[in-house]
């Protein structure tokens, strides 16, 4: 059995990691793919779970090596995608979840046309707003860089194939159930 690639993205404070985690309870089959970065863990996240955290020259190295999809420097930090892991998780039958800024996710899709891609939307911009500053992880100029960001990474959901609005995650994840059965 093969798996699945799916792309999902969804601007910063979305709820794009609770939409996940709920999906990958729901469906075994369900996998997230790890991403590189460059930046400093925030409380309770672990190394190798939420992402591989790496400094920028064993990051320089890994890319130089050709080992990720696409890499792509966000909010002052490096990320990147990693090929092997995901076909890894491909030849197990999974659905490998690449969470990715819609920057990488335009090069992924280039490179993978049969990848199923999902934009998450958040109920409201004053929603996603409530949802970044109750993170309470970040000074007041980079919200406000994340809530610019936030723009126009929704003016760019039309390029994915599905979008879901994640205003109840039981719906979002059911939603994205549906799509995986398309």
């Amino acid at each position: 059995m093969s798996g699945k690639l799916v792309i999902l993205s969804g601007p910063s404070g979305v709820g794009k990691d609770a939409v996940i985690d709920a999906w990958i309870a729901a469906n075994l089959r369900v996998t997230r793919v790890v991403t590189y970065t460059t930046r400093a863990p925030r409380d309770g996240e672990t190394d190798g779970v939420d992402y591989n955290f790496v400094t920028p020259g064993k990051f320089a190295e890994l890319a130089g090596l050709g080992r990720f999809w696409e890499s792509k420097k966000v909010h002052g930090h490096m990320y990147a995608s990693p090929k092997a892991d995901t076909e890894q998780l491909l030849e197990q039958g999974r659905v490998a979840i690449l969470k990715i800024d819609v920057q990488g996710a335009l090069e992924v899709m280039r490179l993978c046309p049969e990848a199923v891609t999902v934009f998450i939307m958040p109920p409201s911009e004053a929603e996603l707003e409530r949802r970044i500053r109750e993170r309470a992880s970040e000074d007041e100029a980079t919200i406000n860089h994340r809530l610019e960001t936030a723009k126009k990474e929704i003016e760019c959901a039309g390029l994915y194939q599905h979008r879901v609005v994640n205003d109840d995650l039981a719906k979002t994840v059911r939603e994205l159930q549906e799509i995986l059965a398309e």
